[in-house]
């Protein structure tokens, strides 16, 4: 909790008492290595070669094989990946496109590094194949899609197989180069295939460590499509050491994954997500919220402005993140009246239950009143999406 708030604003992962307990141990032994020193005193350009190793090994449980370390950057969280690709890929006269909503930095970065943002409406599946292609079409400046396919945020959906291979031959008719996040995608035991995997000549898949390990690891492993990208990318970055991941960091990172510790991280995270999540449905009493892919979030339509009980909620003690604040736009559209419930953030589950107890009267009504149907409300539309009219279909992340 912060200053007497219960927090379900963060989408962090839970509290592991094992990883907790190891951490001293993980990092004395990395730090009682004989080269130890001389480790803590440079810089790491891309990554050492055993940084791009593990990183390698980490996202192969995603992508089904092991990158070579050549394709591989490792740096110092995601936000630094996406500074470094915006910059490098979209640039002062490009376009960015996005799903209508989507990780809350993007505006703030299009508008400090000049590039233009494109919002593509979503339906429950994700970014919506037409509109994305009637974008392409009428964008004339080189463009880039930024995408959450899995577990998308705040949303929470997952784009089945077919909408992913259908997004991705738009992206090879339009030229369309992709950056993939997989953010929480380790959440699930088996998703669909990232884009990386079915489009790799044009797709950089970025994965970190802060959602499926613990908060603070800010460690990003980036794979480009071919090593003359990540070539070009050191070229122009690699004297830039803002980005680089810190040796401390990326030792622990090391150890953690070489020791398994990691991945028996994940699956203790994905237990703990898994009954926190029931308890969300039970309190709340919408038992969908507790069916589907498992994230670290749930998505909640609401009929009245979801801003005004996020502000409700905030008086009463409780912080929950309405889905205008993940606007790729200024401004909102139906399709975003509704809020991010994340359930991991307090450590105590009774916190998690009070807060949950004092949300629900809040929500009352507000809640679509058949649960079993998904909600389909008109798209509010302005400017350059006046021609990709629709409606969104968004339930609480339930893709089965």
């Amino acid at each position: 909790m912060q200053h007497g708030l219960i927090d379900l604003s963060r989408a962090v992962p839970p509290i592991v008492e094992k990883l907790e307990a190891s951490l001293a141990d993980s990092l004395k032994g990395r730090l009682a290595l004989q080269e130890a020193g001389g480790l803590l005193r440079k810089n790491r350009p891309q990554g050492t070669e055993e940084d791009r190793l593990r990183g390698a090994e980490w996202i192969s449980q995603r992508l089904g094989f092991r990158p070579e370390i050549d394709r591989m950057i490792v740096t110092n969280g995601t936000l630094n990946v996406l500074f470094l690709l915006l910059n490098q890929l979209v640039g002062r006269e490009g376009t960015l496109l996005t799903e209508e909503m989507t990780y809350p930095n993007m505006q703030a970065l299009s508008g400090m590094l000049g590039f233009e943002l494109q919002a593509i409406p979503m339906d429950r599946f994700g970014l919506e194949p037409n509109a994305f292609e009637d974008l392409c079409g009428r964008i004339k400046s080189r463009k880039v899609l930024y995408t959450i396919p899995t577990l998308q945020n705040p949303t929470a959906s997952v784009m089945p197989l077919e909408r992913r291979c259908e997004i991705c031959a738009i992206a090879e008719r339009h030229d369309v180069v992709i950056i993939e996040d997989d953010a929480q995608a380790l959440m699930l035991d088996d998703g669909p295939p990232p884009m990386a995997t079915l489009a790799p000549d044009r797709t950089w898949y970025v994965m970190g460590l802060a959602k499926t390990v613990v908060m603070g690891m800010r460690v990003a492993f980036l794979m480009a499509p071919r090593p003359v990208d990540v070539e070009a990318l050191m070229a122009r970055f690699g004297k830039m050491s803002m980005w680089f991941v810190a040796a401390l960091q990326a030792e622990l990172a090391q150890a953690l994954i070489g020791t398994g510790i990691a991945a028996e991280t994940t699956r203790a995270i994905r237990a703990k997500a898994f009954a926190r999540r029931q308890i969300v449905a039970d309190i709340l009493e919408r038992p969908e919220l507790a069916t589907g892919p498992l994230g670290l979030h749930v998505w909640i339509p609401v009929e009245r402005d979801a801003a005004g009980i996020s502000a409700e909620a905030s008086k009463a003690g409780v912080l929950v993140r309405p889905g205008v604040q993940f606007a790729a736009h200024p401004g909102a559209s139906a399709a975003m009246n509704g809020l991010r419930v994340s359930f991991c953030e307090t450590r105590e589950e009774g916190d998690l239950r009070k807060g949950l107890e004092i949300l629900s009267p809040l929500l009352g009504a507000s809640l679509f009143a058949d649960r079993g149907v998904s909600l389909s409300v008109g798209r509010a539309t302005t400017g350059s999406q006046s021609a990709v009219d629709g409606v969104i279909n968004l339930t609480s992340g339930n893709e089965q």
